[in-house]
């Protein structure tokens, strides 16, 4: 059965793609060790003024709207340019 848990975190180790998408494994031992001893879950995002996040949000699309004629007009230019 060592074998066998052997090949399975070294597969979890070599999966780049959840690695690169999610960050580093944690090991089995530690993730027990953690559900264990917390009695009550942490959130996952502390501290988080809700309210600026969506006027930047908020902010952020009105400035995309401002520059949408501007790509346009360069979309054209490089479409022009490719002939």
């Amino acid at each position: 059965m060592a074998n066998g848990e052997a090949r399975e975190q070294h597969r979890e180790r070599q999966d780049r793609f959840s690695r690169l998408m999610f960050g580093s494994f944690p090991s089995r031992a530690t993730g027990e060790r953690e559900d264990q001893g917390s009695g009550a879950e942490q959130p996952l995002l502390p501290n988080i003024d809700f309210m600026k996040l969506f006027e930047n949000v908020n902010t952020l699309a009105d400035s995309l709207q401002q520059l949408k004629p501007l790509v346009k007009k360069i979309t054209s230019l490089v479409d022009l340019l490719k002939k």
